[in-house]
């Protein structure tokens, strides 16, 4: 049996994410949004869970990020859909900054895959 443990990744450069924004960034094969508000950063799956559309392009506003395709809203501090509660949400990851790198840390794959950050 062996044991998986979450991997924590450097995706970027704090400049990377200007304020008010998100960034997309591709680990293996998940996709990872990155969002500056308010000078706090925070990442979750750049995948919509309604119709797959990213959601590291869509506005911020009071907390949450809207998505282009249908206009569901994502807490970005937990992933829950903030106009539909009953939907699915969105997974979040722990954000780390040190320095001007920013940091996050993912739950091991499916397949027990280590993690290739493919950010700046």
């Amino acid at each position: 049996m062996s044991v998986q443990t979450s991997v924590m990744i450097r995706l970027a450069n704090i400049d990377d994410i200007p304020e008010g924004q998100g960034r997309e960034f591709r680990v293996g094969d998940r996709f990872v949004a990155i969002f500056r508000h308010k000078g706090q950063f925070y990442a979750m799956e750049d995948v919509c869970p309604h119709a797959g559309a990213p959601l590291n392009n869509g506005p911020i506003y009071s907390g949450t990020v809207t998505c282009l395709w249908h206009g569901w809203r994502f807490n970005l501090h937990d992933g829950v859909c903030a106009n539909l509660p009953k939907a699915p949400g969105v997974p979040t990851y722990q954000v780390t900054v040190r320095g001007y790198d920013v940091y996050v840390t993912l739950p091991p794959t499916e397949t027990g895959e280590k993690h290739n950050g493919t950010g700046a």
